[in-house]
């Protein structure tokens, strides 16, 4: 499985293979039911820990990405787009609250905060069919 991960990041490995895998699942690289590679193969291929894995794969688990057979392994769930959207919205409400934490240390206040959203969504027309 070909996954990205940066020592270098400050985000933690399992958290790196966590996001990769989800990402093939999102992108639908990865369909419904697919096994995933076993703890130990993966581990051996992107040449981190059994534990760094199974990290990884119980993040998936508690976001209802993957599915565990016991002993046969894990499995690609299925999901729907209304299940997608509420991923996608998880994840970048945690990206924009770093950036208003980071706005609010550098001295902006929250008025100032949301007149910077307001000229960003301004630019287009978010939420039309369109887009």
């Amino acid at each position: 499985m070909n996954i990205k991960i940066s020592n270098l990041s400050s985000m933690p490995i399992y958290q790196q293979i966590a996001s990769g895998i989800r990402n093939k699942i999102l992108l639908d690289e990865l369909s419904s039911n697919t096994q995933l590679p076993s703890i130990r193969t993966l581990s051996k291929e992107l040449e981190v820990g059994i534990i760094t894995i199974k990290k990884a794969y119980e993040v998936l688990l508690q976001e209802n990405l993957i599915y565990s057979k016991g002993a046969v392994g894990y499995f690609v769930n299925e999901i729907n787009t209304k299940e997608i959207r509420e991923i996608k919205k998880r994840k970048y409400s945690k990206e924009i609250e770093k950036i208003v934490e980071k706005a609010l240390d550098d001295g902006l206040t929250k008025i100032d905060i949301n007149e910077i959203m307001e000229i960003v969504l301004g630019e287009r027309n978010y939420g039309t069919k369109d887009n």
